[in-house]
């Protein structure tokens, strides 16, 4: 069936008229008026190679090129009433400017000042009629099929691009919801966040909103509960079992699992130099919602903690770049996933706090020689004894210790002491430096201390420790060093020895 444009049906009766009434009108000795072309009121058929449109224009002066700019104006109308592209609510600056720019390439296109943008469309033919309303033009214009619909389908991408882009992912985070998929769902709402405040969209701050709304929401759903607690394990042996969380669909471990999350776990290690450090691993959920992290074996003693947070940062760092009338709003989001965590406690220990072991453990002066004071005997027992340790202070002279070799030592305290301790810690400290600033005394202590085991005399740990302190006077500040000396020794025994 021939495709009839609008203004052929309105034209139509018109042009009948118009030509009745020159025939039938009275013998002026002039020709009567040309018949139009059959496509004036019969457009043609698209056919394998062009698709055919027509338009016409009127001017009541007479003016051909005031005609034939209105003639224009109509088949551009016609043309994009083919594309089928419009202006709505959702339509991108960037698709509006792209179909203006279309509309002008076409304009120029049929006025045969093209700017090279638009192929394929020309002025096929034109036929003009004079009465006594004016002149009227009425143009044919045939556009290539392959490079209007070429045509067609940019001008459609580029409609849609944007529009997807938040559509898409909200429409997919909405299912994700509706089957349980509560982590999933965050994450894509939060990608429409992104790609809405990304956009040129007239309202995209509300459908950013939304879309943070929405996530805020699905989050607020969630919860994280523990599913043991309170481990123990020694220092440099693993946990005999993982600490397990699960997330789940509500509040309680009987609420359903959610399956596919991200859980930050955050944990405590001990440096090389003494110092903690903090370290961090993303562990998944399984299908049951429940997340098993096997914590590396504990390189200190003592109690701590570890952390597991549901973890949503690789979708956050998205909207890092939001606006500032936005970022409360990211803010507000950051701050209730935080809140989405549980803490576990253990206890790291010792092996060697279960192993009988003695100290002789001497202070000497800046000279080498014995001094009364056995701060640093007393401050190294008291932190062992703190930790858990068996340990007693032997019997021994100064003279079996100090300026023997650490073979010498292990040697007389095995044949002294074997039979009662397994393990031996012997050593010394002395002053090695001292003085005084106006009425304060300051003084440095430095010792040498080793760990030996007596039946076979294997050393297993020495330690270096120097420790400065200062007082009214110098017997204060020297028995202040010595014992804080004494602790910072044990502390390295507790932290290092198996």
């Amino acid at each position: 069936m021939k495709r009839v444009s609008v203004i052929t049906i309105l034209i139509g009766g018109a042009l009948l008229l118009l030509l009745s009434g020159c025939a039938s009108g009275p013998d002026t000795g002039q020709e009567a008026a040309a018949p139009p072309p059959d496509w004036v009121l019969n457009p043609p058929e698209s056919d394998d190679q062009y698709v055919y449109f027509t338009g016409s224009g009127t001017s009541s002066s007479g003016s051909l090129a005031q005609a034939e700019e209105a003639a224009r104006g109509a088949v551009l109308d016609e043309i994009m009433r083919y594309l089928g592209v419009r202006i709505t609510a959702e339509t991108t600056a960037t698709a509006r400017a792209s179909l203006d720019n279309f509309q002008t390439d076409v304009v120029q296109q049929l006025t045969s000042r093209s700017s090279g943008r638009v192929t394929g469309l020309e002025i096929a033919e034109k036929w003009q009629v004079e009465q006594a309303g004016g002149l009227t033009l009425y143009l044919l214009a045939r556009y290539n099929k392959t490079d209007l619909m070429k045509e067609k389908r940019r001008l459609e991408e580029v409609f849609q691009e944007k529009i997807e882009a938040v559509s898409g992912p909200e429409l997919e985070a909405q299912q994700l919801e509706s089957m349980g998929e509560l982590y999933q769902a965050a994450i894509r709402y939060l990608d429409a966040a992104s790609a809405a405040f990304k956009s040129d969209l007239e309202n995209a701050e509300i459908k950013f909103e939304r879309n943070i709304n929405q996530a805020s929401a699905v989050i607020r759903q969630i919860g994280i509960v523990k599913l043991n607690d309170n481990l123990e394990a020694y220092m440099g042996r693993e946990f005999e079992e993982p600490f397990r969380a699960k997330v789940v669909n509500g509040s309680t471990d009987a609420d359903p699992g959610v399956a596919g999350a991200s859980v930050r776990v955050v944990y405590k290690i001990m440096r090389d130099s003494g110092r903690p450090a903090v370290r961090t691993e993303t562990v998944k959920t399984d299908a049951e919602g429940v997340v098993s992290f096997q914590a590396p074996a504990p390189n200190f003693v003592g109690k701590e903690q570890i952390t597991m947070s549901l973890d949503v940062s690789d979708a956050l760092e998205s909207l890092l770049d939001v606006p500032d009338n936005l970022y409360n709003q990211v803010e507000g989001f950051e701050q209730l996933v935080l809140s989405k965590k549980v803490s576990f406690s253990f206890e790291s220990q010792s092996m060697a706090s279960r192993i009988s072991t003695g100290v002789a453990v001497f202070d000497l002066d800046a000279s080498g020689n014995p001094i009364a004071l056995t701060e640093t005997s007393a401050g190294l027992l008291e932190k062992l004894g703190q930790a858990g340790f068996q340990v007693n202070n032997l019997p021994v002279a100064v003279t079996n210790v100090a300026g023997r070799s650490t073979a010498q030592v292990a040697r007389f305290l095995n044949d002294n002491f074997g039979a009662q301790v397994e393990r031996a810690i012997f050593g010394t400290a002395k002053i090695s430096d001292h003085s005084q600033d106006k009425d304060v005394v300051i003084i440095q202590v430095t010792a040498t201390v080793t760990v030996v085991e007596l039946a076979s005399g294997k050393t297993l740990l020495t330690v270096n420790k120097s420790k400065r302190a200062q007082g009214t006077n110098a017997s204060a500040a020297l028995s202040t060093a010595f014992k804080k000396l004494g602790e910072d020794i044990g502390e390295a025994i507790v932290n290092q020895l198996q």
